[in-house]
């Protein structure tokens, strides 16, 4: 039997459909934290987490030094936790929807310990416990990305053009997850460069998510009426 996508339209995908689109918090939360600095905050030269960053003054990482203050740094923190969960909860809930392969499978596996790494992010920000706070990165961006990649080409014969957006995603991202080390001496921003490997796995998630919410929620309209 050929592939197919989605390969399931129940109530469980619609549920994980809604937690993956429901990923907007993320920017919504940046949006306010950022809203909230104190002090000047950059989407080129900033770390994302530099939001969460509980502290207000100097912070330094290796060569990454900057000066960080803002009142909502909560929210932020708050922020990453509600996205692990929704991200943990959309892989678990939608994995019926896609087709049956180890690819996928593995794929889906890698997305729900990204979401366990954003989590982790949240709990334990960067002027805290900078050495859990990167595991949690590596897992939510650099898993995230790979994950997203072995679903595209997974989901490849079943939804071409799923498949091809799923890699793209998935490579870009992690070809900038692999740069950002030496964004610095590449003349980049860091918050560019982190943001480039972040912000398209989170659309990704999000696009994903409605798809097939709305794919499960039709489906279900249909029956009814069937």
């Amino acid at each position: 039997m050929p592939d197919r996508f989605p390969e399931s339209t129940d109530r469980q995908v619609a549920t994980g459909g809604a937690a993956w689109a429901l990923m907007v918090v993320f920017f919504i939360g940046q949006a306010v934290a950022q809203a909230a600095s104190t002090v000047p905050y950059s989407l080129w030269s900033n770390y994302i987490s530099d939001l969460g960053n509980t502290g207000c003054g100097p912070f330094a990482l290796g060569t990454y030094h900057t000066v960080v203050c803002t009142p909502l740094s909560g929210v932020m923190n708050a922020t990453f936790v509600v996205s692990g969960l929704l991200t943990l909860a959309g892989a678990v809930g939608t994995r019926r929807a896609w087709p049956k392969r180890r690819l996928t499978a593995v794929g889906l596996v890698l997305l729900g310990l990204a979401g366990a790494g954003q989590v982790l992010v949240g709990f334990r920000p960067e002027n805290v416990d900078i050495t859990l706070h990167g595991v949690g990165a590596l897992f939510g961006i650099g898993g995230g990305n790979l994950g997203v990649l072995l679903v595209g080409l997974g989901v490849w014969r079943a939804d071409r053009l799923m498949g091809v957006l799923s890699v793209v995603v998935g490579v870009v991202g992690l070809v900038a997850f692999v740069l950002l080390g030496s964004a610095q001496a590449l003349g980049l921003g860091i918050g560019l460069v982190e943001r480039v490997a972040g912000y398209p796995l989170v659309a990704w998630l999000i696009g994903a998510g409605a798809f097939l919410f709305w794919s499960a929620t039709s489906a279900g309209r249909r029956r009814a009426l069937a």
